[in-house]
């Protein structure tokens, strides 16, 4: 039975993602709509594989309609975000031999690169890039293949989201985890709208995190290093992961994770850094953006100051961070937890963001994930009501459904690890 409604939501899934050929006259509408109601089917589809004996080759067939989920929307243009329009210009800009972190796009020096298209749909184009290097081979390798047509962005992300589900499914495998996990990440349709119509860059950096934790999984920790070197060079989220790695290693293997990933970030960042500032872009949004951060909304409300609500979520993430840290947990649990607890901190929080944690989630099981990654589809409204009328603006009662589930579950599951844990040494 569990199996026949399994298939029946997958169905629902395929002409949903079909029903974005439909000409509509407000395509975010449809977007938000869409997404909020993928979201729904997918806790229950979740649910089911939780529940049920999915055999090898079931699951294989699964992460394949995953795939094909993905190849569908391919031709889908860009609806609830514009960032595609900047790796298309950084791509082009390196294509033509210069630097994207030395000039903004509005610059007179890069005139002769403007096109009908670029740079008029790139959002803030008086700054420069904010991407990190990895992200920028990307680009430019986009730019070689497509030039300014979408396709070349999709058609790496597609590549790489292929890499992560195999990464995911032989991780899981040699962690001794139940393989159909994988399909968490796989049926995603956060990873799926977000990658392949909006196509943000976070799909390449994740196939980077998944082939760090799969060599983890095979204790091969050098390689590791080495990928998590490159993963952060892709997004410097994955920083957070790095003193994790240092606690309880051997003289060796403390010198190892100290030395290959910055030396790794030290060489894919110099050659960027000759004639540019690649973290420019990155401290102006980390000084001044806010959108859809739980905890900051709320120290903002009380104190009304910026300055003051990001100083109080940083240094509760802090805190966070260094109570886990000491914690006894498992590494899986800890760098799930810290990828969690950021985002809930975070003064940012775009649907997008919350695709590390589907990686994560399926990598390490936990209710909190699956309702997280589902519950962000809400804050679709953020770009509906920008795109509509022209207010980055949200109603307050939309980011408590989107957060109150998350801590409540993450409440839930700590109190029901400790009382395990107590059990398990009385």
């Amino acid at each position: 039975m569990r199996k026949l409604i399994l298939q029946f939501l997958i169905a629902i899934n395929l002409i949903a993602y079909i029903s974005f050929y439909i000409k509509v006259s407000e395509p975010i509408v449809h977007f938000t709509f869409v997404s909020i109601f993928l979201s729904i089917l997918y806790i229950i589809i979740v649910l089911i594989i939780k529940k049920s004996d999915i055999k090898q080759n079931q699951i294989i067939s699964l992460i394949a309609i995953g795939i094909l989920f993905r190849i569908i929307l391919f031709p889908i243009g860009p609806i609830a975000s514009d960032d595609v329009y900047r790796y298309l210009w950084d791509g082009k800009v390196q294509a033509n031999g210069i630097n994207p972190y030395t000039y903004a796009p509005t610059d007179e020096a890069l005139k002769h690169l403007h096109s009908e298209m670029l740079p008029p749909k790139i959002n803030f184009p008086d700054m420069k890039t904010i991407y990190p290097p990895y992200s920028q081979w990307m680009f430019l390798l986009s730019y070689l293949i497509a030039g300014e047509a979408f396709w070349g962005i999709k058609l790496l992300l597609l590549l790489s989201e292929i890499a992560t589900m195999i990464l995911i499914f032989f991780t899981l495998r040699n962690f001794k985890v139940e393989e159909k996990y994988s399909l968490i990440y796989a049926l995603s349709p956060l990873t799926i709208l977000q990658f392949f119509v909006d196509a943000h860059v976070d799909g390449f950096g994740i196939t980077l995190l998944a082939l760090f934790l799969y060599f983890i999984s095979k204790n091969k920790l050098l390689y590791a290093y080495f990928a998590l070197g490159i993963s952060i060079a892709s997004k410097l989220i994955t920083i957070m992961i790095y003193p994790f790695l240092l606690k309880g290693r051997s003289i060796r293997n403390f010198l190892s994770v100290i030395i290959v990933p910055i030396v790794t970030v030290a060489l894919l960042y110099l050659p960027y850094s000759i004639n540019g500032f690649p973290f420019e872009s990155l401290l102006i949004f980390a000084q001044k953006w806010y959108s859809n951060g739980a905890m900051f909304t709320l120290f903002q409300k009380i104190f009304s100051d910026n300055f003051i609500a990001r100083l109080i979520s940083l240094s509760l993430f802090f805190v966070s961070f260094v109570w886990l840290y000491f914690s006894e947990k498992s590494f899986k649990e800890k760098i799930y937890q810290i990828f969690v607890l950021f985002f809930i901190f975070s003064p940012v929080v775009h649907p997008w963001y919350l695709s590390w944690v589907a990686l994560l989630t399926a990598l390490n099981f936990r209710w909190s994930g699956v309702v997280f990654i589902s519950t962000i589809s809400i804050s679709n409204i953020y770009a509906l009501n920008y795109i509509l009328f022209q207010q980055w603006t949200m109603n307050e009662w939309f980011l408590l459904a989107e957060y109150v589930p998350i801590i409540i579950l993450l409440m839930i599951e700590e109190f029901g690890r400790r009382k395990s844990f107590q059990l398990n040494h009385e």
